[in-house]
């Protein structure tokens, strides 16, 4: 039904990079933040993605699912045994772009990866999206900690608002210039390892806050905006002050293509790469029957 579109020759547009004011700012402070970015049609195409990933309980809809993260019914399995009552229980939907042409074209457009490849010095490398419905209010910290780029720094997240944002909606929180912090070093490079040095993570990243006279600022974009941030940006989800409020965004995570190996992507469009599937990481909890 949909297709991928290449650009052709005759229809290639120019390079839609950043200015150098932009990158500037992003490189000092850890982000950036571009208006109006994403069309209101694209946006929409989105989110039908999603209810259409939703919906389809059929066994060839593989896309999988962090639900009710947070919780002791925290469950990681495909979407179609996920009762759709989850979404509104903090909810993220993994990888939409592999089950929706629209949303990889989106992903892939020019006017997203020109944008990131000034910013990693290199094509991208799309390797992970996550969809929620409502805020995380997921606990402060680097994504490093879970998908660290082979290249240090060499990662960006884009955060696309499918909606308002409102205020009490438990919107991004962020620290500006935290990117700038030297990493934290666990001891063991397993995501087993990190619970249990947390506290002591906790205890440094305080310090060094403080040191720095960092504070928190707090993201409350309109539909279509969209907010990059550093591989080494401290943030998480805010807590939600009305449960009645959505808060729907895409985030995905990019990282550089030439760092990795050339087996491990493939180009969806000429010159726009992704990972394949079985370079993806898999949930230890995950389970085929939910």
């Amino acid at each position: 039904m949909f297709r991928l579109r290449a650009a052709t020759a005759r229809s290639a547009p120019s390079r839609q990079t950043l200015s150098r004011d932009e990158v500037k700012f992003f490189f000092e402070n850890g982000y950036l933040v571009l208006r109006n970015l994403i069309s209101d049609a694209e946006v929409d195409a989105v989110l039908d993605a999603v209810e259409r990933a939703w919906a389809d309980k059929s066994i060839y809809n593989n896309l999988t699912v962090s639900a009710y993260t947070g919780t002791e019914r925290y469950a990681e399995t495909y979407v179609r045994n996920v009762d759709p009552i989850a979404r509104r229980e903090r909810c993220k939907l993994n990888h939409l772009y592999l089950y929706d042409p629209r949303v990889m074209n989106l992903l892939l457009s020019d006017k997203i990866q020109d944008r990131l490849a000034t910013l990693l010095d290199g094509a991208p490398l799309l390797f992970n999206a996550l969809n929620m419905d409502i805020g995380t209010e997921q606990r402060l910290h680097f994504d490093t900690f879970y998908m660290a780029p082979r290249t240090p720094e060499k990662m960006v997240v884009t955060w696309i608002a499918l909606e308002d944002i409102h205020p009490d909606s438990g919107p991004l929180t962020y620290y500006p210039k935290s990117h700038l912090i030297p990493p934290y070093r666990f001891s063991h490079g397993e995501l087993w390892a990190l619970d249990a040095e947390m506290p002591a993570f906790d205890a440094y990243i305080d310090r060094e806050l403080a040191a720095r006279g960092l504070q928190p600022a707090h993201f409350c974009p309109r539909k279509g905006d969209m907010f990059i941030w550093h591989a080494q940006l401290y943030h998480g989800g805010s807590p939600i002050a009305d449960k009645q409020r959505s808060r729907r965004s895409m985030v995905s995570h990019f990282w550089r293509a030439q760092d990795y190996p050339a087996d491990w992507s493939y180009q969806a469009l000429p010159g726009r790469y992704v990972l394949k599937t079985d370079r993806m990481f898999v949930a230890t909890n995950f389970s085929p029957v939910g």
